[in-house]
C-alpha cells in the first residue's frame, strides 16, 4: 500500500550538456518524473532533442531571472533591450536575486521574458506542464507573486513550487540517499516535493561556480544528485509500493 507520494524534481535542464545527460539518465534509468528546463540556457536546443519525447516525464518552465555562475552567463530570451530592467550591462542577467531586485526590476518586463520563455519551450516540443522559479525570485518586486499566479493560471500551467510538503529532517551517518530513506521513514504518510540539480562530474560541471561554492564542489554536489536518482536502495524502496513516485500533474492543486 502506497504511504508516500513523492514528487521527483530535477533541476536545470537546459544549462550544458552534463545536466542534460543527468537528468536524461535519471529520468529513463532512475525515478525522476519532473524536469525543470532552462529555455535561456546555452544548451536549450540540446535539451529539447534529448528530453522533450521522454516517455512519463513531465517538464516545467524553470522561470530564470539570474544566471548565477561565473564562467558561464546567460541572459533573457528577448532581446535585452526589451527587458533592459532585468539586465547587467553587458546584457546577461544578474548572478543573485539581491542584484536584481537592486536593479529595479519592472513587473511588466518580467512577464513579457517569462512568456518568452514558455513559447521558447513550447516551439521547442516540450510539453510544458509546470512552472517553477530558478533561485527563488518571486520576491524583488513587490506584486510578482501575484503577477505569477496569474500567468500560470492564464496558460495552464501547474505551479512547481508550492505543491508537496517537505520531508522531515532526519540526522543520520551515511551518504544523501541514506538522509533520504531515513526522512521518508520517518514522515507521515502524504504527498512530498523533492528537488536537487543533477549533473555529470567533468571539467564542464568543474568550470562553473561562484564565490564561495567552487567547480569541484559544484561537479561533486551534482553528481551525487544524478546518482541519488538511480541508487538501488531507493528504488528498491519504490518497488516496494511502499513510496511512489509521481509527475506534477497527478497531484491535486493544493
Amino acid at each position: 500500500m502506497v504511504r508516500i507520494r513523492l514528487i521527483t524534481r530535477g533541476d536545470d535542464a537546459g544549462c550544458n550538456d552534463s545536466a542534460n545527460r543527468a537528468v536524461w539518465e535519471a529520468a529513463t534509468r532512475g525515478c525522476l518524473r519532473n524536469a525543470s528546463i532552462l529555455a535561456c540556457g546555452p544548451a536549450i536546443e540540446p535539451a529539447a532533442e534529448l528530453l522533450a519525447g521522454v516517455e512519463g516525464l513531465c517538464c516545467g518552465v524553470h522561470c530564470c531571472l539570474n544566471a548565477e555562475w561565473d564562467s558561464l552567463r546567460w541572459g533573457p530570451v528577448l532581446p535585452a533591450a526589451q527587458v533592459p530592467s532585468l539586465v547587467d550591462a553587458d546584457g546577461f542577467f544578474h548572478t543573485t536575486t539581491q542584484a536584481l531586485h537592486a536593479a529595479g526590476p519592472r513587473i511588466e518586463e518580467v512577464m513579457a521574458e517569462l512568456t518568452a520563455q514558455l513559447e521558447r519551450l513550447r516551439g521547442l516540443g516540450f510539453d510544458v506542464r509546470y512552472a517553477d522559479q530558478h533561485m527563488g525570485f518571486g520576491w524583488v518586486v513587490d506584486g510578482l507573486e501575484e503577477a505569477l499566479a496569474a500567468w500560470r493560471a492564464e496558460h495552464g500551467l501547474l505551479s512547481g513550487d508550492r505543491r508537496g510538503c517537505r520531508l522531515p529532517r532526519v540526522e543520520v551517518e551515511g551518504d544523501a540517499v541514506d538522509r533520504l530513506l531515513a526522512s521518508l521513514a520517518a514522515a507521515d504518510a502524504g504527498t512530498y516535493l523533492i528537488v536537487n540539480h543533477p549533473a555529470c562530474d567533468g571539467p564542464e560541471m568543474r568550470a562553473l561556480g561562484h564565490e564561495g561554492w567552487p567547480g569541484d564542489r559544484v561537479a561533486a554536489e551534482r553528481e551525487g544528485d544524478r546518482r541519488l536518482w538511480s541508487d538501488p536502495r531507493l528504488l528498491a524502496l519504490v518497488d516496494s509500493g511502499e513510496v511512489e513516485v509521481v509527475r506534477f500533474d497527478q497531484v491535486p492543486e493544493a
